[in-house]
This record gives C-alpha cells, structure tokens and sequence, in this order.
C-alpha cells in the first residue's frame, strides 16, 4: 500500500488490504478491458478521472490517487511472479 504501509482503516475504508485491493483491481478491468494501469497512468487525466469515479462509487473519499493505482499496480506485479 506504501506510505508506512498504511492501513485501509487509515482512510476510512473498513476492508482488508488484500479486498480492497480486490474492489479496485475488478473497477479497472471493468473500465479498461484490454490496458495496463501503466498505460492508463501515461493519461493523467484519465487515472484522475477514473480514481474519482471509484471513490464515489465505493464511498473511498479519503483515499488517495497513487494509493489508490499503486494497489492496481501491486497486485499486477504480484500475480507476474
């Protein structure tokens, strides 16, 4: 999760890391069939917009933007292990 290894309870978020993780990874392959996040972070304002929808959607409002995507990110690179 990275900063200190933060918590989903640090933003307000009652799920463990690993269904969080879960919940964001579904939305972005709901979202975008067929990118990578690395892709999608090339369009800033495409990964704005799409980190926005998330929080509104699941309630996330205190979770941050490169939380948020570095949880996609990790949970990429985890399964090309």
């Amino acid at each position: 999760m990275r900063r200190g290894d933060s918590s989903p309870l640090e933003f307000g978020i009652d799920l463990t890391k690993e269904a969080l993780a879960d919940v964001l990874v579904d939305e972005f392959n709901m979202t975008f069939k067929g990118m990578s996040v690395d892709e999608v972070c090339l369009r800033p304002k495409v990964a704005l917009h799409f980190c926005d929808t998330v929080r509104q959607k699941h309630r996330f409002f205190d979770l941050p933007d490169d939380i948020l995507l570095r949880l996609i990110m990790n949970r990429r690179k985890a399964s090309n292990s």
